[in-house]
């Protein structure tokens, strides 16, 4: 069976759907997605180079990335949700490789270091290797 090759069989009482493992994304939540077309070691390099890695312990700029895209995507409004939710989703976090849930003072530390040049040559960066996937205007 095909990677994309969904069959539906109906019966008379009956529809059965087989949906076939696909390594693309058809059936991921949105933040799979994202985080499957990131490179860790090159977000880090452009926080790097735009001044964010400064005085960093462990909330590098890969990990401060996915705690704000966690954030957009849940439509969170303060650092006190994202800790909470964070807190919540703990064991689920290390799977996407943050070991440890940011605190609200350092979240809060993060986003005034770190330049919005950073975030802005991700998405630049993400949107460059994605452009031919996207739907036309």
């Amino acid at each position: 069976m095909s990677a994309h090759l969904i069959i539906f069989a109906v019966s008379k009482h009956k529809t059965r759907i087989i949906v076939g493992k696909s390594t693309h994304f058809f059936g991921q939540p949105v933040y799979g997605q994202l985080i499957k077309s990131l490179d860790r070691a090159k977000i880090t390099e452009m926080s790097r180079k735009n001044g964010g890695e400064k005085y960093v312990k462990s909330f590098d700029g890969y990990t401060h990335l996915l705690t704000m895209l966690f954030a957009v995507i849940m439509r969170f409004d303060s650092l006190r949700e994202i800790e909470a939710a964070m807190t919540a989703e703990v064991r689920k976090l290390r799977h996407i490789g943050i070991e440890k849930v940011p605190k609200r003072s350092t979240l809060s530390d993060a986003n005034a270091r770190r330049s919005e040049k950073f975030f802005e040559e991700v998405y630049r960066d993400l949107y460059e290797q994605n452009k031919g996937r996207l739907a036309p205007k």
